[in-house]
Parts: structure tokens; C-alpha cells; sequence
């Protein structure tokens, strides 16, 4: 236990350090490294973790860029060109095409099923899967954005109920609201007669934000809805944390429950000490402002092992499961809940 809290305080002291130097666009001499000794890390942390992260935010923003405009490897390669009329939309909606598959998320500590994400797919009747990338831009042309939000947040809710009628209990469904939706005067009374109308308490919902979502000022609509849908019990994560220009706006000025870790962070991480330097750090501010943790992307056992073993609390990705529809979901955590999960063993990591 000893050597492996030496360790973390090693990571984390390099994490911090390499943060400065790169912030300052220097490079730190052995001189300042032994200022900042690893035996001085907890007098540093609260800082120099900030910088870290806003480091990480600037150096992986334009690898976050690629792994966000990857199709889905179940995708037709022809689904990515795919240009939706505005009719061709409401028609969509109208038949029910478009509606959510749902990604898994799972504690570290003990391996149990705590969450999962709400993710728009086309189930199109000629072309197949649509990703979700090859029409998100078509509905924002069309306005049809609080159609599709509405949407996904009736049918997850839904299915919050139906996997309960399965016998399966999922905490919470995470719906990414977007910056428009979180502007629109009424998305708090449109959330709240949704939750009723499946008789579910607020925390069974959580509220995905954007980093990126513009927060101006106190009198913000943004800031008003999101705190007060977290007065009311709904969670509040922070999506995508580390791409934005300034990561800090949303963590000052917004009731955040959970950070979702960038996959950048996270893509090969057990082969890269820096990534594993710089998540250290970002989990330290976390565990500071009381805050949990997800990593999104995992994609390996190895690197899942890394984030557990770095303190993160859940994670989510394509290693843990796949988006995927209700009734699929239904099967994955019906097996999932019997397998065994070594490998969110703590003792297994030591």
C-alpha cells in the first residue's frame, strides 16, 4: 500500500510538474523538479492540477477532434455522406426511426452496472444504422434539435422503466443536452412532466452538459436551468471534460456532479505515462472539488485497470459495451450481472 501511494504521488508530481513547464513554455531544470519534491505534492495539488488539466485541454484538443468524428465501427462507410431533408426528418421522427441505443457504464470499485448513456442512432429503412454524426448536423439545419431531444429523453426514460419491469435496475440514464436546449425557457417544466409522466424521481436523470457550453454570466438561462435541475436531484455531468478552450467556466459557475473524462485522456493510457501523469492530476481536482469521475473510451482491460488504479470511478466505452438498443441492453446486463469481474477487483490492481 505504501509503495503504491508513492507512486501515485510520483505520477501526480510529475503530471504537475510537466503541466507548468508546458503552460510556462519552458522547460523546468532539475532545480525547480526539486523544489516541487513528490513529498510536497498535497501543499501543491489544489493549484497545480488546475494548470494540468487546462494543459491536458490544450494539448489534446486536436486528438479529441479526431476521436470525435470516428463512425462507429458498425456503421456502413456510406451512412457517413448521409444528407437528411427536413421532411425526410419529421418523417423519421414520426415513424419512430430515430431513437436512442444506450452505452453502459460501470463502478471500478466493485464492477456493478451504475449508469447509462443515451446516444441518438437513425435506424433509416433503406440505408440501415445512420451514425449519429451523418444527421445531428441535418436536424440542427432543419430546427428540429428540441424535437430530437425531447425524443431521446421520453425514450430513455421509457426504458428506465422497462428494464425495472426486466428485473434490471440501472441508477440513472445520462441525455446530452445541447446548448439551445439548455437556453429554452421551459426545458425545466418539459423535464420535470417527463419524469412524472414515468413516475421517476430527478435522480434518476442526469443531465449531460457540454465543457463547451457557453456559461456568460450569473444571469445566464444555461446556468438557471442546469441548477436548477440539480436543486430539483437531477445529476449534472460535465461531457467531454479537457477539450474545451477554458475547462474551469463550467466547473466554477454550474452544480457539476461528475466529471466525464475525455477519451483523449484515456486512449492508450497504459502504454503512455504522461496521459497516466496528467489523469492523476485531473482526478486529484476532482476528488478536491468533490467531484466523481468517468472515463469515457475505454476500450481494453489494460486500460481500464490504469484508470481504476488512478482513482477514477466509473467507466464507460466500447471495453465495457457498445451503444446499443433496449433489448440488447436488456441481454448485456443480464449477463454482465452474472459474470464475475475480476478485473475491478482493487486487489487485483494492487
Amino acid at each position: 500500500m505504501i509503495a503504491w501511494q508513492n507512486q501515485t504521488a510520483g505520477r501526480l508530481h510529475n503530471g504537475l510538474l510537466w503541466a507548468l513547464g508546458a503552460l510556462c513554455g519552458i522547460a523546468l531544470t532539475a532545480t525547480l523538479a526539486r523544489i516541487f519534491a513528490p513529498e510536497a505534492w498535497l501543499l501543491w495539488a489544489a493549484t497545480l492540477c488546475a494548470l494540468c488539466a487546462a494543459m491536458a485541454a490544450r494539448l489534446l484538443r486536436g486528438t479529441a477532434a479526431k476521436t470525435s468524428t470516428i463512425t462507429p465501427p458498425s456503421a456502413p462507410a456510406s451512412s457517413k455522406s448521409h444528407l437528411a431533408t427536413t421532411q425526410d426528418l419529421k418523417s423519421a421522427f414520426d415513424n419512430r426511426e430515430i431513437r436512442p441505443h444506450f452505452q453502459p457504464q460501470v463502478s471500478l470499485s466493485d464492477g456493478r452496472i451504475t449508469g447509462m448513456e443515451a446516444l441518438a442512432r437513425w435506424h433509416h429503412p433503406s440505408q440501415g444504422m445512420v451514425p449519429p454524426l451523418a444527421f445531428l448536423s441535418s436536424i440542427a439545419q432543419a430546427q428540429l434539435w428540441h424535437k430530437l431531444t425531447d425524443t431521446i429523453l421520453h425514450d430513455s426514460l421509457s426504458a428506465m422503466r422497462d428494464l425495472e419491469d426486466a428485473g434490471i435496475f440501472v441508477p440513472q440514464v445520462g441525455v446530452n443536452f445541447a446548448q439551445s436546449d439548455l437556453e429554452h425557457p421551459q426545458l425545466v417544466t418539459r423535464i420535470l412532466w417527463a419524469l412524472d409522466q414515468f413516475d421517476l424521481q430527478p435522480n434518476r436523470l442526469s443531465v449531460e452538459v457540454l465543457e463547451s457550453v457557453v456559461v456568460q454570466d450569473a444571469q445566464s438561462p444555461v446556468r438557471h436551468a442546469v441548477n436548477s435541475l440539480a436543486k430539483l436531484g437531477c445529476h449534472i455531468d460535465l461531457d467531454d471534460f479537457g477539450t474545451a478552450q477554458n475547462p474551469f467556466d463550467s466547473l466554477r459557475q454550474l452544480n457539476i456532479d461528475r466529471m466525464k473524462i475525455d477519451r483523449s485522456f484515456v486512449f492508450n493510457i497504459d502504454r503512455d505515462p504522461k496521459k497516466q501523469d496528467m489523469l492523476a492530476a485531473v482526478v486529484l481536482m476532482a476528488q478536491r472539488l468533490n467531484l466523481d469521475t468517468i472515463a469515457e473510451g475505454i476500450e481494453t482491460d489494460a486500460e481500464r485497470r490504469v484508470v481504476q488504479k488512478l482513482g477514477c470511478g466509473h467507466a464507460q466505452g466500447y471495453g465495457i459495451g457498445r451503444p446499443m438498443p433496449l433489448d440488447q441492453l436488456q441481454n448485456w446486463a443480464l449477463q454482465y450481472q452474472q459474470a464475475p469481474h475480476p478485473h475491478t477487483s482493487p486487489a487485483k490492481l494492487a
